[in-house]
């Protein structure tokens, strides 16, 4: 098993769910979880 740290989950893929996820990414490890529908 492959496992990975993030240093940020951000729960949610909408457009503030994004725009912070592109902001944090530089300096940080991120990971964005989206519900599929």
């Amino acid at each position: 098993m492959v496992t990975k740290d993030f240093d940020v989950v951000i729960v949610g893929a909408g457009a503030i769910g994004c725009s912070t996820a592109l902001e944090l990414a530089p300096d940080h490890d991120v990971l964005v979880l989206e519900k599929d529908c």
